[in-house]
């Protein structure tokens, strides 16, 4: 009988703990998008090509991953570079810009949050909206593009990489 209990209890753990983290992440998700609402439409004229959205994180705790927009999640996306700025067309998620007056820097990164890869292999915007400091992080599957890509963008929104 105890043994039984116990085995009981144990199954009711698992199922608990999942839905107090699901919950957990729902809540930061709605207040998120207290702060962050509205973000920037997405417009595009030059596809960059495909890449690999990896997170966006505040740039005040880069341990801190934005949940608001669906922005938490990793996946497939499509650069697209515009006079409005640097869109981002996800695959399953809203699409959005960062406006060109919203960058404060560009720069390569080998890690973020839970992700790490070959030196300098991501390439992370940190913008800005609603007066939170964010950082969105990118990566392309082969250097070469990764190289082409930082050149355009440096030529095309006159900013550097640090």
């Amino acid at each position: 009988m105890t043994r039984e209990l116990i085995g009981g209890l144990a199954l009711l753990i698992v199922p608990t703990i999942a839905v107090l983290i699901l919950f957990r992440i729902r809540f930061r998700r709605q207040s998120q998008e207290k702060i962050l609402y509205d973000l920037p439409a997405f417009s595009a004229e030059n596809d960059l090509g495909e890449v690999l959205y990896v997170s966006t994180v505040f740039s005040s705790d880069l341990l801190a991953k934005v949940w608001a927009h669906g922005l938490g999640n990793r996946g497939n996306a499509r650069l697209w570079l515009g006079n409005n700025g640097i869109g981002l067309s996800r695959n399953g998620e809203r699409d959005f810009t960062i406006p060109t007056s919203a960058i404060q820097s560009l720069s390569e990164a080998n890690a973020t949050i839970d992700r790490g890869v070959e030196a300098k292999g991501l390439i992370s915007i940190s913008w800005s909206h609603n007066n939170v400091g964010l950082v969105t992080n990118i990566r392309f599957r082969d250097k070469q593009r990764h190289n082409e890509i930082m050149k355009i963008l440096i030529e095309k929104l006159g900013v550097s990489f640090a």
